[in-house]
C-alpha cells in the first residue's frame, strides 16, 4: 500500500518498490509502461539503480510522457518488444549510458515545452541526483524559462516526436534504445505560438525561490495574503466565502517535508473553479498540471522548514514582478523576523512517509531522500 502523502512520495515508493523486485527476480531487461506519472518517474529512478537494459513505452496522453523518448529510453518507430528482446541479448544500451546533461536537458526542454510546469522540474532533479550528473540545478535556472510551453491543441495535432522535431538545434542528438535521436524523428511542423512559459521568482533579501508558470501577456501578480495552514484549510475558505477577487492565497505546509512529499494541490483548483474564483495561489506545494489560474509553486524554503512562507499572515501584501523575477511584500525585513513561524501538523501516517519527511530534500533538488 503506497503511503499516503504527495507525488514525490509516492514516486519514491514506486522506485523502493520496483528496486527491491529487480534485486531478487534476475532480469536481463525491462519493459515498462507505467499507469502514472509517479509510477513513470519511480521506474526511471530505479532503472538508473539497478541499470539493466530497459525500454519505456509511456502512455502518450501527460506532459511528462515525452521525456523517456528525450531520455532515448522509448522507441517512438520500433515495436518496443521487439527493442527490449534485442537489448536483452546485447546488454547494450544501459540507462547509465544514456542518461546524461544531455539527454537531461533534451528532457527538460521537450517536458517544459509538453507542459510538464513545476513538477517536471522536482521529478528530473531527482533523476539527475540519482544519475549523478551534477549542475541541473544551474540548467533549469537556465534552460526552462527560455523554452515555451506549446498549446495542449498543437500537442494533439502533431504529437511528442514531432515535438521533439520543433526543438531544432536546440535538441542533442543522444543515443537511444534505436539508435541516435534526430535520425528516427519526422519534420518539424509549423512552429507553435507561446502558450505559457516558466518563470523562476526570488525576494530578494531571504532569497527565497519559487516557479511561476505565466500565461501570455501576465507581467505581475499581487494581492493581500489570506494564509492556510493545509489545502483542507483552503478549500473550506474558498467554500465559504473567505476568499475574495484580489487575494493573494496563501497555502503552506505542502511541500517536501510538510505533504510529506510534495502535494498537488488539485482539489483545490476544483474548488476555485467551482467558485468562479479567479485567485492567485502562493504555495510550496505543486500546482495541478492543467492549473487555469496564475500559481506560485514550489516556495523554497519550504513552510515545515521555517521558509518565508510561514511567516506571511493573514493582510500581508505580496507583489510578484514576473519580468524582474522578483517577490516583494510590504512587510518588512525586521517584522518578518521577528514574527513566530507557523507550526504545521505531522501528517506523515506511516514510518517509510516519517523517515522521508525527515529527510527529505527541498523541492528543486528533487524532492528525494537526502
Amino acid at each position: 500500500m503506497i503511503p499516503r502523502g504527495g507525488v514525490a512520495l509516492e514516486r519514491e515508493w514506486v522506485a523502493d518498490q520496483a528496486d527491491v523486485f529487480s534485486s531478487v527476480a534476475g532480469l536481463d531487461a525491462l519493459l515498462v509502461g507505467p499507469a502514472t506519472t509517479e509510477d513513470l518517474v519511480g521506474f526511471l529512478l530505479a532503472a538508473v539503480r539497478f541499470d539493466l537494459p530497459t525500454v519505456f513505452v509511456p502512455a502518450g496522453t501527460r506532459p511528462f510522457d515525452i521525456v523517456p523518448h528525450a531520455l532515448g529510453l522509448a522507441s517512438s518507430d520500433i515495436v518496443p518488444a521487439e527493442v527490449v528482446v534485442e537489448i536483452a541479448r546485447s546488454g547494450e544500451p544501459r540507462p547509465s549510458g544514456l542518461i546524461d546533461n544531455f539527454s537531461l536537458a533534451n528532457a527538460l526542454r521537450a517536458g517544459v515545452a509538453a507542459g510538464g510546469g513545476p513538477e517536471l522540474l522536482v521529478h528530473l532533479a531527482a533523476l539527475a541526483r540519482e544519475a549523478g550528473v551534477s549542475g541541473f540545478d544551474q540548467m533549469i535556472r537556465v534552460l526552462a524559462p527560455e523554452t515555451l510551453e506549446v498549446a495542449p491543441e498543437w500537442l494533439r495535432e502533431h504529437n511528442g516526436p514531432a515535438l521533439l522535431s520543433s526543438l531544432g538545434d536546440t535538441l542533442h542528438d543522444v543515443p537511444t534504445v534505436t539508435g541516435n535521436l534526430k535520425e528516427n524523428l519526422p519534420p518539424a511542423p509549423p512552429p507553435p505560438d507561446e502558450h505559457a512559459r516558466l518563470a523562476f521568482v526570488r525576494a530578494r533579501a531571504s532569497g527565497a525561490e519559487a516557479v511561476c508558470r505565466v500565461r501570455q501577456g501576465i507581467a505581475e501578480v499581487a494581492g493581500e495574503c489570506h494564509v492556510f495552514g493545509s489545502e483542507e484549510d483552503a478549500i473550506a475558505g474558498v467554500r465559504g466565502g473567505e476568499v475574495g477577487e484580489g487575494t493573494m492565497l496563501v497555502v503552506g505546509g505542502c511541500g517536501p517535508r510538510g505533504g510529506p512529499g510534495l502535494l498537488r494541490l488539485d482539489r483545490l483548483e476544483r474548488s476555485l473553479g467551482e467558485a468562479n474564483l479567479d485567485v492567485a495561489v502562493l504555495t510550496d506545494g505543486l500546482a495541478p498540471w492543467d492549473a487555469t489560474g496564475t500559481w506560485i509553486s514550489l516556495f523554497t524554503p519550504e513552510g515545515t522548514e521555517g521558509g518565508v512562507i510561514s511567516l506571511l499572515r493573514d493582510g500581508d501584501t505580496i507583489r510578484i514582478d514576473l519580468t524582474e523575477g522578483r517577490i516583494r511584500t510590504g512587510v518588512s525585513a525586521s517584522e518578518l523576523k521577528n514574527r513566530e513561524p507557523t507550526r504545521f501538523s505531522d501528517r506523515a501516517d506511516t514510518r517509510y512517509a516519517a523517515r522521508y519527511a525527515r529527510t527529505a530534500l527541498p523541492a528543486l533538488e528533487g524532492a528525494g531522500f537526502d
